[in-house]
């Protein structure tokens, strides 16, 4: 099983934290170093980095400084398809729809919150359709 979520849920520095139930494996698939963000106000639960699996630095730049519409949105994934058929994206998803197919749950996170425009829904959807 393949799951997504928000990287603030997943924050040990909130009063009373507790990992969500039947998260599995915890990756945070994000261009940034997980240890930037704990200096400041998150001290992440994750297991893993794979930032193989995050749009280039100017990708996310221009999507984050767009209005974020759906031609916007557009835009980003004409850029964001390709980065995910480099040879290291490639890999790091055939390597996880194998575990999942071992049956190992796992759950991506980012930093975008839920229910918005974000990549890791798109990682999830690319790794469901090689299961």
């Amino acid at each position: 099983m393949i799951k997504e979520g928000y990287a603030s849920d997943y924050n040990k520095k909130k009063r009373g934290y507790v990992r969500p139930a039947n998260s599995g494996t915890v990756i945070l698939i994000t261009r940034w170093k997980p240890s930037y963000y704990q200096e400041l106000w998150l001290d992440l639960d994750s297991d893993e980095w794979i930032d193989q699996l995050s749009p280039q630095p100017e990708t996310l730049r221009k999507w984050q400084e767009s209005k974020q519409s759906e031609e916007d949105w557009q835009i980003y994934l004409d850029e964001f398809y390709p980065q995910m058929k480099q040879s290291g994206s490639v890999a790091a998803m055939n390597a996880l729809s194998q575990r999942v197919k071992n049956g190992e749950t796992i759950t991506l996170l980012c930093y975008c919150k839920h229910n918005v425009h974000c990549h890791r829904y798109i990682i999830k959807w690319m790794i469901e359709s090689l299961l």
